[in-house]
């Protein structure tokens, strides 16, 4: 399991373009895709962990096993079977190193992914030939595990190593309490509770739930940081939710909603028959209902963009299954997506975190 202080963290010059690597795990972009990407996926021994020396026979099964069904389910979210986090995460790289280079900091946008195209080899040769130096490598994951950041950080530092060696790298592995961040998630929450509040809608039949992916509790037992950055990143954002709905003296109103006084974090996108984080969404969903809720607020606080897990898992399947179980109004509040709020407060991170003091350009760079 790769430990958050691992990766490097070399000041960055200003004088110096850099090349900015966004990345993520990646997803199909086409149906011929889905297989393939299946089968990187389940090879990778920090997603299941087996010995290696059998990883790539199981990747080449579950593939196998799982690509048609999996190949209709991204049907069911785009014409074309593919996943909208590639060009919604290139748009967020080009937004950022926008706001660097406005900085003073020559900054070019590259994204590389785990799973799937554009691998890193190719964004950082691209890159390379656009005249980076130095590079900033930051993930799309918000809370740090080894078996998200930090796989997918090593894919790229490894491409890094080989192909330009000498290259000064910074690497930002997580961003969980991000100022921005927490506000970006709360604004939905807040919106959506105070919409409620104010037509007077009974809190006790309201419920708002909070939710991130999943991962193996073995992951935890072995030292893995996710949980408690995502339990950090779920207090953070409820204490603006209440904060907020305090003053507007909606406070009475937020303490008789279930989720309202004390958080309620659930996880979704559980994978095979080990034991994973919980509770499970598609479990807490039934008690709910069978409690009374009849108004649901899902909030998403792990994803950074609109994918399969948010577009079907949550915004199809959960809400049938809410439908179903007697909840009249069920709302998800958005991923992050091209949020200003979140990527304003991202760039000024990476400028604090990554940079040098500003240095005066005299002449061309060398």
């Amino acid at each position: 399991m790769m430990a958050i202080d691992t990766f490097p963290r070399e000041t960055l010059d200003p004088a110096r373009t850099t090349g900015l690597i966004l990345c993520g795990m990646g997803g199909p972009d086409r149906p011929e895709a889905v297989a393939p990407f299946l089968r990187n996926l389940f090879r990778d021994p920090l997603i299941i962990p087996i010995p290696r020396l059998f990883a790539g026979i199981a990747g080449r099964f579950i593939a196998w096993k799982r690509a048609p069904e999996v190949r209709l389910r991204y049907a069911m979210i785009s014409e074309d079977s593919s996943t909208p986090q590639l060009p919604t995460t290139r748009k967020q790289a080009a937004y950022l190193a926008e706001k660097i280079t406005q900085t003073g900091r020559g900054t070019l946008p590259g994204v590389a992914m785990r799973y799937w195209d554009p691998f890193p080899d190719r964004t950082v040769a691209e890159l390379m030939g656009a005249g980076a130096m130095q590079f900033l490598v930051v993930p799309t994951y918000p809370q740090y595990s080894g078996a998200t950041n930090g796989s997918t950080i090593a894919f790229v530092m490894d491409a890094l190593e080989r192909i330009t060696p000498a290259a000064p790298v910074h690497v930002v592995p997580d961003w969980h309490l991000l100022p921005g961040f927490i506000e970006a998630v709360a604004r939905p929450v807040i919106a959506q509770l105070t919409l409620w509040a104010d037509e007077g809608v009974d809190p006790g039949e309201c419920a708002l739930l909070y939710v991130a992916h999943s991962l193996p509790e073995s992951f935890i037992r072995k030292g893995d940081p996710y949980l408690d950055r995502t339990t950090a990143t779920v207090g953070a954002v409820h204490e603006l939710v209440r904060k907020v709905l305090g003053a507007a003296e909606n406070g009475a109103w937020l303490d008789r909603v279930t989720g309202g006084s004390e958080t309620r974090l659930c996880f979704q996108s559980k994978v095979g028959p080990i034991a994973w984080l919980g509770p499970l969404i598609t479990d807490e969903v039934p008690r709910l209902a069978q409690a009374g809720m009849r108004r649901l607020l899902v909030q998403p606080v792990s994803f950074t963009c609109e994918h399969i897990e948010t577009l079907l898992e949550l915004d199809i399947e959960l809400k049938a299954q809410a439908l179903d179980l007697g909840i009249e109004d069920f709302h998800r509040g958005s991923a992050l997506n091209l949020n200003e709020i979140w990527l304003d407060s991202l760039a000024g991170h990476l400028i604090d975190e990554a940079f040098s003091v500003e240095v005066d350009r005299i002449g061309p760079e060398v």
